[in-house]
């Protein structure tokens, strides 16, 4: 296992995820793949379950570890060297991600994850991501020091008792001062695998509120209800309001395929009204693992969201 040709991606498994397949556990973290593709993992002997080659059919138990072993790729070292704590104390750590940062370790890379950071930021405490933000989105990211008390926030998250909010530049003059959008969301089955699309799937729910408008662009709050792969971008675009920069769900996802193949240019980036997704988890809102006390987590916007005048004013009333 310490090959050094090879890199380990582990995924510990939570209680709800208990007595799954293994295929169908990986293929529900790993979003960017089919559970074909991670089949074809599993028959090039690259899984392991409990210290041994697992097979398709394996079952998963809450608390093990399931490790992908990926071949070794040059990885330039990650230039963020830690985090801005947002939050501590002996069961949890929230900090402050940045756009363009992994939740975790994919296929792709390792060291420039966010866990990775952390794990040389805080060397003497295993850190356990309790949810996980898109790359290009930036905000609280919330983890736990502790197999239990990540296993409370696992179930916390499935029962839906983390209050959300996320804030986001859209495309557009936003014409409301709230909306509701309760529309169902599943995978599109096009040639993006993660894209998803509406009227099929499962229920989902987001609330909407406006912060700021202007002609161009807007800026409102969102607060998911439901907890459906790329539900606030998704839900935005069937409302005809893409978040702006997003490479997948504005004309098509045509500037995500050009991203993945580094093609993507200055024009392409112009079109989509920023250089990355403009989205941003604001506020995390839930009871405390062990005390049961209320806590709310909050993280600043980041400097490219303050993008006019009237938007740092609206921001400030916000605080």
């Amino acid at each position: 296992m310490n090959d050094p040709l090879f890199v380990e991606a582990p995924f510990e498994v939570q209680k709800p995820q208990d007595n799954i397949r293994i295929d169908r556990f990986l293929a529900l973290r790993l979003t960017r793949y089919s559970r074909a593709r991670v089949q074809a993992l599993i028959r090039e002997s690259r899984v392991f379950s409990h210290g041994r080659l697992a097979k398709a059919s394996s079952r998963v138990r809450a608390g093990e570890t399931v490790i992908i072993r990926y071949p070794r790729k040059i990885e330039p070292e990650c230039p963020i060297k830690s985090l801005t704590v947002l939050y501590e104390d002996e069961d949890l750590i929230a900090v402050n991600k940045p756009a363009g940062l992994l939740s975790h370790p994919s296929g792709k890379s390792v060291k420039n994850t966010a866990t990775e950071v952390l794990k040389r930021q805080f060397p003497n405490i295993k850190l356990r991501p309790a949810h996980r933000l898109d790359r290009e989105t930036s905000g609280v990211l919330l983890l736990a020091k502790s197999s239990e008390i990540a296993r409370i926030l696992c179930e916390t998250f499935s029962a839906h008792q983390v209050q959300k909010e996320y804030h986001a530049a859209i495309v557009g003059r936003f014409p409301w001062k709230t909306r509701t959008v309760e529309v169902p969301i599943g995978r599109e089955n096009g040639a993006i695998y993660s894209r998803q699309t509406t009227g099929k799937g499962r229920w989902a729910k987001t609330e909407f509120e406006s912060l700021f408008s202007a002609d161009d662009y807007s800026l409102v709050a969102a607060r998911p209800k439901t907890g459906r792969l790329h539900q606030i971008r998704v839900h935005l675009a069937y409302l005809g309001y893409p978040i702006a920069g997003d490479k997948l769900y504005i004309n098509d996802g045509k500037a995500y395929l050009k991203a993945v193949e580094k093609t993507i240019t200055e024009s392409d980036l112009k079109e989509l009204g920023a250089k990355r997704q403009m989205l941003h988890a604001f506020k995390l809102s839930f009871r405390h693992p062990r005390t049961g006390l209320p806590l709310q987590i909050r993280a600043d916007w980041p400097e490219d969201f303050k993008i006019s005048p009237a938007a740092v004013k609206a921001y400030s009333f916000l605080k």
